[in-house]
C-alpha cells in the first residue's frame, strides 16, 4: 500500500481523535453545568461505561497505539448511535435525556459535536481497518506470526 495514503489515514484518524475529545470534553461540560440530577440513574451509569470506553479509545488513537483503528472503529459507530438514542429520540426509557427537553443551545451543540466526533473516529478507524485487512490488528509488529511461531506441539511417543 501507498505510505501516502496510510499515513492521511493515520492524520485523519488523530485528527478524528482530538475532535472526538473537545466533543467529549464539551459533552461532559455540559452536564457538569446542568448537573448530577439531571439525567436518571441509568442514564448516569451507561454515561459513566461510556466516558470510560471514551478515554480508552481516545488515548488509544491519540498515542498511537497499533489497535487503535481496529479500537475507533468498534467503539466509535456504538457510541455515536447511543448518545444519538439517548440526546436525539424522543422519550423512550431512563436512558433519555432529550436535548429539546433541556431548553439549552449549548446542549445542542455538546450533544452534536461527540456524536459528531465519535462517527469521524469510527469512519476514520474503519478506513484504515478496511485498508490494512483484520489480520493485521492480530499481532504485534515485529512478533511472531502463526507460521513463523516454533511449533510446540510435537508427537509425544505413548509408553
Amino acid at each position: 500500500m501507498d505510505r501516502g495514503v496510510e499515513s492521511r489515514r493515520e492524520h485523519r484518524l488523530i485528527l478524528a481523535g482530538y475532535l472526538f475529545a473537545v466533543g467529549s470534553t464539551v459533552h461532559m461540560v455540559d452536564h457538569l453545568r446542568r448537573g448530577q440530577g439531571s439525567v436518571t440513574a441509568e442514564l448516569y451509569w451507561v454515561g459513566t461505561v461510556a466516558l470510560a470506553v471514551q478515554v480508552a479509545v481516545i488515548t488509544l488513537v491519540l498515542t498511537r497505539h497499533r489497535v487503535a483503528p481496529l479500537a475507533a472503529a468498534a467503539t466509535g459507530f456504538p457510541l455515536a448511535l447511543g448518545f444519538f438514542a439517548a440526546h436525539w429520540l424522543p422519550h423512550w426509557s431512563g436512558l433519555s435525556d432529550p436535548v429539546w427537553k433541556i431548553g439549552s443551545w449549548f446542549s445542542y451543540v455538546a450533544s452534536s459535536l461527540e456524536i459528531i466526533g465519535a462517527l469521524a473516529l469510527g469512519l476514520t478507524g474503519l478506513s484504515i481497518v478496511r485498508a490494512r485487512g483484520l489480520a493485521a490488528f492480530g499481532h504485534p509488529a515485529g512478533g511472531t506470526t502463526p507460521s513463523s511461531a516454533p511449533n510446540h506441539s510435537a508427537a509425544v511417543s505413548a509408553p
